[in-house]
């Protein structure tokens, strides 16, 4: 979504734009580009069943982008950095990863990863950063953690990408707020399932969204996973948007979301979207995200 919104910014604004993608596969690139706009480029499965390292770009590619070629890099969550699914270190990186093991034969084998070092020691994903033009990521925290992973790598130069929201989907309806607790997104360990069951067991919380693969969800009221456009309505019931992660959340989108319709809000300093200096319940504050996000893009020298 946040991908989408930024290409249409820029075509309204004149830009010729093609795209590349593994999934769904998309090749629009017929010759080569004045620039390059790298985002999440390693898609790593955790089954064999999944498509990701199965699917992906050549590493020629991207090697010969980050070598020879003007490029930004935007991260979306941790994926340019950990092949891992949602970041197991929380960050806190080590140069032989804790969360690999040569005994997972079948995981290892969909990763096409037998090792154990850190996926941020490899060299590509170093240079994607490092030679990048601009940095591009969600939130002050995102910048943070990846920053703290990678160490001293840096590219050109970075930028923190205002939450971009449709304030006409989102803000206060006046509503009855009949749900005391609410919790929109997919329902798992990362996501904080288990503080939420630690301090929600008992409370009226209800669910929005996927349950994660593997996981219980057995306390609560659970809605299921419904159309996007439906959101709003259970935000604007709530009195409180309850977010508790566990790993370092790289913006939380549904969080300003629910601080636009009017919830208060009970989160944790792992929460990306609570980590801008400004009030993310003001609109005001991101209004002109994608059009800040051009502006930058537009100032990086040829």
């Amino acid at each position: 979504m946040i991908t989408r919104s930024l290409i249409e910014a820029g075509r309204r604004r004149g830009h010729t734009i093609r795209l590349r993608s593994v999934r769904p596969r998309v090749n629009e690139c017929d010759s080569s580009a004045e620039l390059y706009w790298l985002v999440d480029v390693f898609n790593f499965p955790q089954t064999l069943k999944s498509r990701g390292s199965w699917l992906r770009f050549p590493p020629d590619l991207l090697k010969e982008i980050a070598a020879n070629r003007l490029f930004i890099h935007m991260s979306n969550a941790y994926v340019d950095v950990c092949n891992l699914g949602h970041l197991p270190c929380s960050g806190l990186v080590y140069a032989q990863c804790q969360h690999k093991s040569p005994a997972h034969i079948i995981h290892n084998l969909a990763l096409r990863d037998f090792g154990r070092e850190c996926f941020a020691l490899d060299p590509l994903v170093r240079n994607l950063f490092s030679r990048s033009a601009m940095n591009v990521y969600l939130s002050p925290l995102h910048q943070q953690t990846i920053e703290r992973i990678l160490g001293d790598v840096r590219g050109r130069s970075s930028f923190v990408l205002k939450p971009t929201i449709d304030t006409s989907m989102f803000y206060d309806q006046g509503l009855e707020r009949d749900i005391d607790y609410l919790f929109v997104g997919v329902i798992g360990e990362a996501k904080g399932l288990t503080a939420m069951r630690e301090q929600f067991r008992d409370a009226d919380i209800h669910f929005v969204g996927k349950i994660a693969p593997g996981e219980k969800l057995d306390f609560g009221t659970y809605h299921g996973s419904v159309p996007y456009s439906e959101i709003p309505k259970y935000m604007n019931r709530a009195k409180y948007f309850v977010f508790l992660p566990r790993w370092p959340e790289p913006q939380g989108r549904v969080v300003t979301e629910a601080a636009l319709c009017g919830c208060q809000l009970i989160t944790n300093h792992n929460v990306g979207a609570t980590s801008f200096p400004f009030n993310i319940g003001n609109p005001s504050n991101f209004s002109n995200a994608t059009e800040e996000f051009w502006d930058a893009m537009e100032q990086i020298p040829s």
